[in-house]
């Protein structure tokens, strides 16, 4: 089978669009899931999800300063006292 050229441009343009239809079907998806679990409040929905990102920053932040902290004892053992 032979596709031209005009077609193959044509399936570039496609993909992404339909990558984002997909990427915005699932996140729909997802935040009725969310409010769902909630039982329809959706104040209670985004006040779990504020507190989800608050703990992961947090996460993120602890392992920065262990990460910090064992870059600096690796220097500190390899350049000696």
């Amino acid at each position: 089978m032979k596709i031209g050229l005009k077609a193959l441009k044509e399936i570039k343009v496609v993909r992404p669009q339909a990558a984002e239809k997909l990427a915005e079907e699932t996140l729909r998806e997802e935040v009725d899931a969310v409010v769902a679990f909630h039982h329809g409040d959706v104040r209670a929905a985004i006040t779990t999800l504020l507190l989800d990102c608050h703990h992961l920053r947090l996460q993120l932040a602890l392992r920065d300063k262990d990460v910090s902290r064992a870059i600096a004892c690796e220097r500190t053992r390899f350049e000696g006292p």
